[in-house]
């Protein structure tokens, strides 16, 4: 949010007799709307104007509960939205406000030509119309600069005049008797075209129009923020203007029908109405029904420069609008901004001359702005039932407004395609104005936060494709409807089908991909934060541990759950999100209960100590600590490695199955950069875990003879898309053998750290050079060489320190700090040293010198992996997972459910998978160790031992990575051991061999 724009709480200045007032301005726009519903649907329109009424009921006290659940907010229903949606769409959020803002902005110049019509008529006649409708506008404007206290003080006079006269006009005559009731309930529709279809469209034409009024009353929830007592007045605004609604939309149009019929009321109302206040007034009936008129339409024009500007400035304080419209006067707490925009796109209709089709457009987008707020309040039922509600409405009663938001929609589509194309194109365009609004903020906030622009996105493309199937389908829609003539219902089926594709392009347009987008961003962001700020934390406290550093030896870790609400695999990655987070934050409560443990270990070895006689004793006791102490810190990382590898296995597994969907290059994209920072994140446990390993390892690693040239080239070839990506080029000069003695898992760790770095702090167009010799003393060296950045001569002796960046951390290159740090302990457990020679501006020079195959004393010969043949069978093969959590059960079927060549059988735990061997063979079994009833380890041990059994292959799934466990359980014939998160080439590799 802009620094400019921030939000502060408003004076509460007005009371609920205030709000109602001011709400009276919408509910009495049956005045301006009743002639023409009489002239297209007949004397039916009077039930029509009482069903919009009863639907406005209906979502009447799901919007009290939503709008106080926000009891500081202004801007009413629509703006209360912000919040609501703001877990599953900004997008959706905007859309609700802004389109509500577009209902009310026709009203005001309607209402406002509608008065200066009949003052004109009456007392103005030298002056125009037109220039009496802006004159009145800008008084409206004026009076709500002074703010909400002198508008309310000016709404209720006029609500009490023409509150009065309205009463009077529905019971005046009735006690007089002039009422013919039987024409009062007598309906008749006028159709476009005879049948079924025709009775429908018309129904729902006049229920469209009906629609833009008879909601009207929610018009009182605007001022909450600024009500004295919105707990207690709020309610009582909305309840008594919805009676007062219920006098405008039943009493006074059955009444009025009553008396003058349907002619009458299709004209001019000031001059119609006389006799209805003849029974009380006389002589002075016409001009008690003039200023009727007057005072109800003046009324009219004050209420959108009120309650509707203030939407404005709330989704500007929300970060959903330019900031400019959260303005306020300092006096007098005006949205001043709002109020000028609200008072120019007003005086714009009025000048046009309040065109029917610029109402019916406006009508389109004040629907969407008051049927979202329905959705919103179930969507907190249904997702945040816990939410504190000071009001809530009786059971039923949401569903009510829901349903009342589908008969809307459905007079939508059925009723809104009588007014024409240009109508349609109209509406769509206010609709998705908010839209340009909202991203004219996201691109100030980002300048404003120092971020760069995006130059595309998700959303973008999509609304972009929608708008060209809109006009595609409007060329279509025009094409054909020009080539019917003289088949009406034709006609209308044709418009109805291109309403309903204009109303799902919002959806597809605008919505859909706000919450698609929203999601990603949430995963993309909080996966970033996790691997660069929360695991490097745990990090340094798994650092300091492993170097004995106690004081040290702590992380802290919040955990903060990612709300993501989408049911899709967007939203199950989220939860496995969550999970891993959760777990994360056990494992720093974890550490500080090992470092309290290894505390306790070492203070009880010095008293211990001191007691003792003699010296042998103590460095004898001492022993036995450090190696329970290193028991410890062992057991303690192989703990940290299950219950990080645990949930990231579901965000890499379900990823992966997401990126094998048929997805958009913008989906893929997204997809794919969540699976490189859940890569990236796994590649970070494991070098934490490893050198925290060599920090302490206790025993030598195992060496065998090598080929260095073959290592080297295969990092080569792995590294070779990064630099064509970089821009880099590679080079190397190696002999076509260097025979030394060394660990391959080491000299993979060497040199993938050493050319990754030499390619990431390059320059576009430089080289990266590897050279190797063998030197005099039979060793081998080698020399990597770039044409980088360099390093500065002050901070090169921190080159190899844990954690530290040298200050690259500002920069856009990604890392961590530990690659060089780790390479140079893989270095000298291999008995070799590293060297480092830079030169800022020109770049770096690494030479690695190792030991040649006789310098060294050999070491156990690392054992070769077991294989087992399976089944020959040409049909599909067989095999059995034995995993106990559902998560990676359906990530390994989805993925085998794309293999036709193989099939799945799942066992929940040893019992399951002892019960499934009694009854089939399978061609090979998939075994995770960490069963609830078991342990995996003592599952292979009875598959071995029983000879129907014994030669199936066994592949080892786990999140265990210990080196010790995999080498046990290779040697005990396992032949494969794939650690968690699951990587799906790798693991089909496995199978794939375990099978031939």
């Amino acid at each position: 949010m802009s620094p400019e724009c921030v939000a502060k709480a408003h004076p509460r200045v007005i009371n609920w007799k205030g709000a109602s007032a001011l709400a009276l301005g919408g509910s009495n726009q049956s005045l301006f709307i009743i002639g023409a519903l009489l002239a297209a649907q007949g004397t039916a329109a009077v039930p029509l104007l009482i069903g919009g009424l009863l639907l406005s009921w209906m979502a009447l006290p799901g919007w009290l509960e939503l709008t106080l659940m926000w009891p500081d907010r202004v801007g009413g229903i629509a703006a209360v939205c912000a919040e609501a949606f703001r877990p599953y769409s900004a997008v959706l959020a905007n859309l609700t406000g802004v389109c509500y803002w577009w209902g009310w902005v026709p009203t005001c110049a309607v209402t406002a030509t509608m008065a200066a019509a009949a003052l004109h008529a009456w007392y103005l006649p030298q002056v125009p119309v037109t220039a009496l409708a802006l004159a009145m506008i800008l008084a409206a404007a004026a009076t709500n600069l002074c703010g909400v206290r002198w508008a309310s003080r000016l709404a209720q006079l006029m609500a009490a005049a023409s509150g009065v006269l309205a009463l009077i006009s529905g019971i005046a005559p009735v006690l007089a008797g002039t009422v013919d009731w039987h024409r009062a309930t007598s309906f008749h529709l006028i159709t476009p075209f005879h049948g079924a279809f025709g009775t429908a469209t018309a129904l729902m034409a006049g229920l469209y129009i009906v629609g833009f009024a008879a909601p009207a009353f929610e018009a009182a929830a605007c001022h909450t923020g600024e009500m004295r007592d919105p707990l207690r007045g709020q309610p009582r605004a909305m309840y008594a203007s919805a009676i007062a609604a219920t006098l405008y939309f039943v009493l006074l149009p059955v009444v009025w029908l009553g008396v003058l019929g349907a002619g009458p009321l299709q004209g001019d109302l000031g001059n119609a109405l006389g006799p209805v206040f003849a029974p009380l007034f006389g002589p002075l009936a016409r001009a008690a029904a003039v200023w009727f008129i007057v005072l109800n339409l003046l009324h009219g024009t004050l209420q959108p420069m009120s309650g509707p500007s203030r939407t404005l400035l709330q989704l500007a304080e929300d970060g959903l609008l330019p900031w400019s419209f959260a303005k306020r006067s300092a006096r007098t707490d005006a949205p001043w901004v709002a109020i000028i925009v609200t008072a120019a796109a007003a005086s714009v209709v009025a000048l046009m001359g309040a065109p029917v089709w610029v109402i019916a457009a406006a009508n389109l987008t004040y629907l969407i702005g008051i049927c979202l707020p329905s959705v919103a309040v179930w969507l907190l039922r249904r997702d945040d039932p816990d939410r504190p509600r000071p009001y809530r409405a009786r059971p039923g009663l949401i569903e009510l407004g829901l349903l009342a938001g589908a008969v809307w929609l459905i007079a939508t589509l059925l009723g809104f395609e009588q007014y024409g194309l240009p109508t349609v194109i109209t509406g769509l365009a206010f609709a998705y104005a908010g839209s340009v609004g909202y991203l004219w903020r996201r691109m100030r906030d980002r300048q404003a936060a120092g971020l760069p622009r995006r130059r595309s996105s998700l959303h973008g493309k999509l609304t972009g494709s929608m708008l060209a199937v809109i006009a595609a389908d409007g060329t279509g829609y025009l094409l054909a409807i020009t080539q019917i003539h003289h088949d009406p219902v034709l006609k209308a089926v044709l418009q109805d089908i291109f309403v309903a594709v204009a109303v799902l392009t919002i959806t597809v347009g605008l919505v859909l991909p706000g919450m698609i987008g929203q999601a990603a961003s949430e995963l993309a962001r909080a996966a970033s934060d996790i691997a660069q700020s929360t695991v490097a934390e745990l990090g340094r406290g798994l650092q300091a541990l492993a170097d004995g550093r106690l004081e040290s030896a702590h992380a802290n870790v919040e955990y903060h759950a990612l709300q993501v609400y989408s049911r899709d695999e967007l939203g199950e990655m989220a939860r496995s999100f969550n999970a891993m987070s959760a777990e994360i934050a056990a494992i720093a409560h974890s550490l500080d209960e090992a470092r309290e443990g290894v505390a306790r270990s070492n203070q009880e070895l010095l008293a211990y100590a001191e007691k003792q006689a003699g010296l042998a004793e103590a460095e004898l006791e001492a022993r036995r600590s450090t190696e329970a102490a290193n028991r410890a810190k062992s057991a303690f990382l192989s703990r940290a490695s299950h219950e990080l590898r645990t949930p990231l296995n579901a965000i890499l597994g379900f990823g992966q199955l997401l990126q094998m969907s048929d997805l958009d290059d913008q989906q893929r994209a997204s997809v794919e950069q969540l699976l490189r920072g859940g890569d990236r994140l796994r590649a970070l446990i494991d070098d934490l875990l490893h050198i925290s390993k060599l920090q302490g390892a206790p025993e030598p690693i195992p060496l065998t003879e090598l080929n260095l040239s073959r290592s080297i080239r295969s990092a080569l070839s792995l590294l070779k898309p990064q630099a064509q990506a970089a821009g880099v080029s590679l080079v190397s000069d190696l002999p076509r053998k260097l025979p030394i003695r060394g660990n391959l898992e080491q000299l993979n760790v060497i040199f993938l750290n050493l050319l990754t770095n030499a390619i990431k702090y390059n320059r576009e167009g430089g080289s990266v050079s590897v050279r190797g010799e063998i030197r005099a003393d039979g060793s081998v060296q080698i020399t990597v060489n770039d044409t980088g950045v360099g390093i500065e001569p002050d901070v090169l002796h921190r080159l190899f320190s844990p954690f530290d960046r040298l200050g690259a951390e500002n920069t856009s290159v990604q890392g961590t700090g530990l690659g060089l740090a780790l390479t140079k302990q893989s270095v000298e457990a291999l008995h070799g040293e590293i060297t480092v020679d830079s030169e800022p501006g020109v770049g770096s020079t690494f030479t690695v010198a190792l030991p040649g195959p006789t310098s060294v004393p050999a070491a156990t010969q690392v054992p070769q992996e077991q294989h087992y043949a399976g089944s020959t069978a040409s049909a599909a093969r067989r095999l059995l997972y034995v995993e106990d959590d559902p998560v990676n059960q359906e990530i390994l079927a989805r993925l085998v459910a794309r293999r036709d060549e193989l099939e799945l059988d799942l066992a929940g735990s040893a019992e399951e998978a002892r019960a499934y061997f009694s009854d089939r063979t399978p061609d090979l079994v998939l075994l995770d160790l960490n069963l609830q009833d078991d342990d995996g380890e003592i599952v292979l041990d009875d598959l071995r031992k029983d000879p129907a059994t014994s030669r199936i292959p066994v592949v080892i799934v786990s999140a265990d990575a210990s080196e010790e466990r995999q080498q046990r359980l290779l040697d005990k014939g396992a032949v494969a051991y794939h650690t968690k998160p699951i990587r799906f080439p790798e693991l089909l590799g496995e199978i794939k061999r375990a099978l031939s």
